[in-house]
């Protein structure tokens, strides 16, 4: 017995033991890759076997990315128009005022004061907002080359898509 050959003492291949009983794990890459097998995306149940897992998996990153896009521009065409709004309210209980000093007194004070609602509406809006941002910077620390270009295409086609001068030059949070 020498060599301690454990598959010789067990009555067993050890090589075939492996294959059927060991469960199969999600590789942790730390380094740039191209891999597509074992590669897992921010959860254990999101697991990619073949290229097909790949190629569809990369399609619902973009997915979600472009989505992101689309929610930024959303938050920023609310923001707009309610302001809007404000200024025509604010702008027909003046309409009667003289005095530019009132007016301009009166606009930095009321505007930006908007209802509950509306104040829920733009914090779920920014809530989803960052919690994607988030997911796609895990996304993004797969170091998966393939993942990591679907989001910048994402992002790009998103912005190309649903941007349209609709979204400022300031970069509020974005992790991606």
């Amino acid at each position: 017995m020498s060599g301690h050959d454990m598959s010789s003492m067990l009555g067993q291949d050890m090589t075939s033991m492996a294959e059927h009983d060991m469960p199969v794990m999600c590789a942790m890459n730390m380094l740039f890759n191209w891999q597509i097998k074992d590669t897992c995306i921010v959860f254990e149940w999101w697991h990619i076997y073949t290229a097909t897992d790949l190629l569809l998996s990369c399609i619902i990153v973009f997915a979600i990315t472009a989505g992101y896009e689309y929610l930024r521009v959303l938050s920023n065409s609310l923001d707009d128009q309610w302001s809007q709004a404000d200024k025509k309210k604010l702008s027909d209980q003046i309409h009667g005022e003289e005095s530019e000093t009132t007016d301009s007194f009166l606009r930095k004070d009321t505007m930006r004061r908007w209802s509950s609602k509306q104040e829920a509406i733009r914090s779920l809006v920014y809530a989803a907002l960052v919690g994607i941002s988030f997911w796609l910077m895990l996304v993004f620390m797969t170091y998966n080359g393939y993942l990591m270009i679907s989001i910048v295409l994402g992002a790009g086609f998103g912005h190309f898509i649903f941007g349209q001068g609709k979204l400022k030059a300031s970069r509020d949070i974005q992790c991606h």
